[in-house]
């Protein structure tokens, strides 16, 4: 009723036929404008849109940098911002679809849901052989601790390895060669043997290994573990089994499906010739011995 009774002397008058006096509000009716205007004005009732934007302070945010000066960026700071942009970069790469190299089909390790089996065409075939074979070639030229070929009884019928082995020299000590070729640990286990045979010790090598790996005679021999796990971290380390082939590529070791294993090692073979002499890895003068044992007595030509 309140209401009622601030509106009867403006009623009365309206029906006097009296100019209208003006509405007395009360502050829940006040004009959204003034308001507005009131929330855009500080405590000195001066406007904010003169003073720029305001600080948590409800002061002017350019009054305390308007002084200062931008500084050139120094070294460091270029150093740091090229890093930034980098990473950026990368970041970007990872998420954008390119079409691969011809000769660099492989730019990381990329899960694949293979729905049923895939046997690789006589293309990819051949491109993956070019692929591994160039890799292989750089890897052997560039290794400067030289190299070590392990032999394991899977590359027995290869006549290749054959050729290989009848290559080396034992005359003298393998210390310091450039290639080394020696039986692995799963084929030597197949001779019968007094003693166990030399290893050469090449822990800083590149490390090539013609075989498989994963054979249960191979996964039960521990020390194979060492070396494998040392080369791996490092590298230097390629496996050649039937139809794939690891090997390091870029700054991983990558697994590569459908190769042709037989040219792959024939490769391995050239190159290593190429970086010199062949020598026996199981001790000076024990060639014969072992040679007859794993291949048997040289048939009559």
């Amino acid at each position: 009723n309140n209401w009622r009774e601030s509106l009867r002397p403006h009623l009365e008058s309206l029906a006097r036929g009296d100019a209208p006096s003006p509405v007395a509000t009360s502050p829940t009716h006040r004009s959204p404008t003034k308001r507005s205007s009131a929330a855009m004005s500080n405590g000195n009732g001066a406007s904010l849109k003169k003073r720029g934007f305001a600080d948590m302070e409800r002061g002017n945010s350019f009054e305390s940098v308007k002084d200062k000066k931008v500084k050139a960026v120094d070294a460091e700071g270029a150093a740091k911002q090229a890093q930034v942009n980098d990473l950026a970069k990368d970041y970007v790469q990872d998420y954008k679809r390119t079409i691969p190299e011809e000769d660099k089909p492989f730019v990381g390790a990329v899960p694949t849901l293979l729905k049923k089996p895939h046997i690789a065409s006589p293309t990819e075939t051949v491109r993956q052989t070019n692929v591994v074979s160039k890799t292989i070639t750089r890897l052997i030229e560039t290794a400067n601790q030289g190299v070590h070929i392990i032999l394991a009884h899977d590359a027995r019928p290869s006549q290749v390895a054959k050729g290989l082995l009848d290559e080396c020299t034992d005359e003298s000590t393998s210390k310091g060669a450039p290639v080394i070729v020696s039986f692995a640990l799963d084929w030597m286990n197949t001779l019968p043997l007094a003693e166990a045979p030399k290893r050469p010790d090449t822990t800083k090598r590149l490390l090539i290994y013609v075989g498989t790996p994963g054979k249960y005679l191979s996964m039960c021999i521990k020390s194979y573990r060492g070396r494998f796990d040392s080369a791996f971290k490092e590298d230097r380390l390629v496996v050649l089994c039937k139809g794939a082939c690891m090997l390091p590529m870029g700054t991983q070791e990558e697994n590569v499906y459908g190769v042709d294993e037989a040219a792959v090692l024939q490769t391995i073979v050239t190159e290593a010739r190429k970086k010199g002499s062949v020598f026996w890895g199981h001790g000076p003068g024990t060639k014969a011995a072992l040679m007859q044992k794993a291949y048997g007595y040289p048939s009559a030509q």
